[in-house]
Formats: C-alpha cells, sequence, structure tokens
C-alpha cells in the first residue's frame, strides 16, 4: 500500500471540505433564511471562546456579503490557506443534511 505525502492528504481534505462550501453557499442563496443560524453559531461560538477575534471577523465579512452572491460565494470558496483553515471549523453546521453531502461526492 502506498501512503500519500502529508501534505497531498491535506489538500485532498480542503478541496472536499471547498465542495461540501460550494453546496452550502448555493443552497444559502435558495435559503436566505439559513443565515439566522449560522449567525447564531458564528455568535455563540465567539462569546464562548471557541473561536479567536480575527476569525470571527472574517466569517462576519464572508457573512456580510451574502447580498452579493458572487461575492459571498468568492469569499466563502477563497484558495488562501487562512480561508481553507477557516472552512475546516465551519461556523455552517446542519445546512445540508447528511443525503446532500452523500450526494456531493457521489456524483
Amino acid at each position: 500500500m502506498l501512503a500519500r505525502p502529508r501534505k497531498q492528504r491535506r489538500s485532498d481534505v480542503n478541496e472536499r471540505i471547498k465542495k461540501i462550501h460550494s453546496a452550502i453557499a448555493d443552497k444559502l442563496m435558495l435559503q436566505p433564511e439559513l443565515f439566522e443560524e449560522v449567525e447564531k453559531t458564528l455568535e455563540t461560538r465567539y462569546h464562548n471562546k471557541m473561536m479567536r477575534y480575527g476569525s470571527y471577523l472574517l466569517w462576519k465579512g464572508i457573512i456580510e456579503a451574502r447580498h452579493q452572491p458572487d461575492v459571498f460565494k468568492a469569499l466563502l470558496l477563497a484558495d488562501d490557506e487562512r480561508t481553507a483553515n477557516l472552512r475546516r471549523e465551519t461556523i455552517f453546521v446542519g445546512i445540508l443534511s447528511e443525503d446532500e453531502r452523500a450526494a456531493i461526492f457521489a456524483g
């Protein structure tokens, strides 16, 4: 069995997470009322000290761009390392069902 280098595995995981967030962005644009839960999650995590202020500001900026769908999606799916790390601790929990998540990787 061949082992993939750690950097390659991390890259693969980042791409999977990015695919999920792309689907999340699409669903949020179709159902903007879901942003209420996202904002609650953000505020709860920040106030419970589960997130640093810098991450809070980045998430807040992404959310505030929701009225410009192209900008929102571009910010959420940015390829820089900081945004990739941010997506790993997503605030968009519960937006996709398990079936929706499975469909992303099945097709």
